[in-house]
């Protein structure tokens, strides 16, 4: 009974933030970035919006040049999610090397956002 509330919940918010790229494409009225508004830089996830949008549009470009980084790992992004609400409820214990990996893409990501305020990309 817990995974299908799962599941509905995941529906939801498939389709909330659907909803919210449709209103944003329609408006261009979005949430803004309270790390950029404060310090000026530019957080690990700042673009994914626009990545979106611009997946959306199928402008390939512009969804690299919104946040290379999440763009590249988005198969991996996807399969994780996959895997976390597919498989995962059914183990009862958690893989190690999933964990490894998953720590290992965090330090690539926190690394990204370093570098793209230091090489401003």
């Amino acid at each position: 009974m817990i995974v299908v509330h799962r599941h509905r919940l995941s529906y939801l918010l498939v389709a909330f933030g659907f909803l919210y790229l449709l209103l944003l494409d329609m408006t261009g009225i979005g949430i803004p970035c309270l790390f950029h508004l404060v310090t000026g830089l530019k957080c690990p996830g700042c673009g994914v919006t626009t990545m979106l949008l611009s997946l959306f549009r199928l402008d390939f470009l512009s969804a690299y040049r919104a946040n290379p980084f999440l763009l590249l790992t988005l198969p991996f992004l996807v399969f994780e999610i996959l895997f976390a609400g597919i498989y995962l409820p059914y183990r009862k214990k958690r893989s190690r090397a999933n964990d490894i990996v998953l720590l290992v893409y965090i330090l690539a990501f926190l690394a990204f956002g370093i570098l793209r305020n230091v090489l401003s990309f």
